[in-house]
């Protein structure tokens, strides 16, 4: 039941003063009210029957309407009782608020009206709850067989006039039969920062604006940029609640479909855990290795290693799952080995493009909402074919991820071929080997340092950018030159090593780069 339709039953002989553009709003219920602030007892949906027995001067309009346009009322009916007519400050406001306003006759009762919608709404709710069990058995006999999410959303939308679509946290359409477009992945944007669900957003300018509401599709997802999520168009809090109840549903439909989906993908997910295991521990053989490729058709064509960590909590499931999400949007056909292998994700991405780290980096900076306080670091590798490269392209991918993480910002991405040859270096590199380099060398003017309250470090630094320039040097650092030559003098005496040789410049310089 529309507004229109109430105000098209002549023997209520209501006259509508506002809202032609509100007409078409649904009524899910009434309510009566002598509140000034009746907030509290609305849901959204409601024809709010007053005797405007709250208003004590003009300002008061704008406060009653204000209050009710909050919680999303279908329309205000004013009686004459109090006033003889309508006052114009309520008019005022209703236009302001795009609220329709309908002014009922002394002589039509609250009760008549109240009597008349709700024995309406009941037929039209006895009519929509048939259709609707009509619609749940197709929808879940079509789950059932495993008929996939393109044949649960048609059956679901035949017979609707709310259109529906399904998005994951990138934006990206999981539906064979819809492609990506930038109102998803705006619509994803809102989802990813959204404090709670389901939530309305407004998409787009003033001309072409567009309201949705975004209901998740899979209320357990461990986190966000995992989740998936429903777009439908309207504010669901002016919805019938048949409608409401119908999307709920429609999207825990989904999240079955979506289970089915994720089991499959655990068997692939299987064979390229063992795959990497057995090539991180050497045992491989070059037999062992080509079937595995070839049986995810990387036989003989070209690929890139791919590696993803998360901070600061390292869990490499959920950095597999994620990794998963990256990577669908840029392989959009053949299969893609992706597995957790402790801590990190792994992946081989068949290579399409020579843009594909750009690709990679777009679409793992769209969940850069989605990671709170955490971070998402991934690390590529250079091409290579065939099973002979692929030891040396996990080594690279991981090197570049570990790496990536003395990037800033949330979401960092970085390729082998981004990567300066002393970083790479020193990435392949233990831990415990560059400390023990790194204290060797710079140790005592560190500890000079600690105890003088000085910065014979920052000078090194310094001087080294400078290209050994005492000039440069002095300037950059805003001292005089005879300065700068006894506190360089001071750190050759520290460590026994000479500045004034290229030997121990990239002693230095490579200690440094080591803290």
């Amino acid at each position: 039941m529309r507004v229109r339709d109430l105000v098209e039953m002549s023997d209520l002989h209501l006259v509508p003063l506002t809202g032609e553009a509100g007409m078409d709003r649904p009524i899910r219920w009434v309510y009566t009210t002598d509140l000034l602030d009746p907030s509290r007892y609305l849901s959204g949906g409601e024809l709010v029957l007053t005797g405007m027995m709250w208003r004590r001067g003009t300002a008061d309009s704008a406060d009653f309407v204000s209050v009710t346009a909050a919680r999303h009322v279908a329309c205000i009916a004013a009686g004459d009782a109090a006033y003889g007519t309508v006052p114009p400050d309520l008019v005022t406001a209703c236009v302001a608020r795009e609220i329709p306003l309908l002014e009922v006759p002394v002589d039509v009762s609250f009760a008549t009206i109240t009597d008349r919608v709700i024995h309406l709404l009941t037929i039209e709710r006895q009519g929509d709850l048939a259709e609707q069990l009509d619609r749940r058995r197709k929808l879940l006999a079509a789950v059932a067989e495993g008929a996939g999410l393109d044949t649960v959303l048609r059956l679901w939308s035949e017979g609707t006039d709310v259109r529906c679509f399904l998005r994951t946290a990138t934006g990206r359409s999981p539906v064979v039969s819809e492609g990506g477009d930038e109102v998803g992945a705006l619509l994803a944007e809102r989802f990813l920062v959204a404090t709670s669900l389901p939530r309305v957003v407004t998409i787009g300018g003033s001309g072409d604006a567009g309201t949705y509401s975004l209901f998740p599709v899979d209320v357990r997802s461990e986190h966000r940029a995992t989740a998936w999520f429903l777009a439908c168009e309207g504010d669901f809090r002016e919805w019938p609640r048949v409608r409401h109840e119908s999307v709920t549903e429609l999207a825990s439909l989904l999240a079955l479909e979506r289970e089915r989906i994720e089991e499959g993908r655990r068997a692939d997910r299987v064979v390229a855990e063992q795959l990497f295991r057995l090539v991180l521990s050497g045992r491989s053989t070059r037999e062992e290795i080509a079937g595995r490729l070839a049986e995810f058709g990387l036989g003989d064509h070209p690929y890139v290693a791919v590696s993803a960590s998360l901070l600061p909590v390292a869990d490499g499931q959920l950095a597999c799952r994620i990794l998963d999400e990256v990577l669908a949007t840029v392989v959009r056909d053949g299969r893609t080995l992706v597995s957790a292998v402790d801590n990190e994700a792994v992946a081989l991405l068949p290579l399409r493009s020579e843009t594909v780290t750009d690709m990679l980096r777009a679409q793992a900076s769209a969940l850069a909402p989605a990671m709170a306080d955490g971070r998402l670091l991934l690390g590529l590798s250079l091409p290579t074919s065939g099973p002979d490269g692929l030891s040396a392209a996990l080594s690279e991918a991981r090197q570049a991820r570990t790496l990536a993480e003395l990037r800033g910002g949330t979401v960092a991405v970085l390729a082998t071929d981004e990567i300066d040859s002393h970083a790479l270096l020193l990435a392949t590199v233990p831990d415990d080997v560059r400390r023990t380099f790194l204290t060797r060398v710079l140790g005592p003017v560190l500890a000079y340092d600690e105890r003088h309250g000085s910065d014979l470090i920052g000078t090194l630094e310094a001087f080294l950018a400078a290209s050994g320039s005492w000039t440069a040097c002095a300037e950059r650092l805003h001292v005089h030159v005879n300065t700068l030559r006894y506190r360089i003098r001071r750190i050759e005496e520290l460590t026994g090593r000479s500045l004034a040789t290229l030997e121990h410049r990239v002693d230095f310089f490579l200690a440094l780069r080591a803290r």
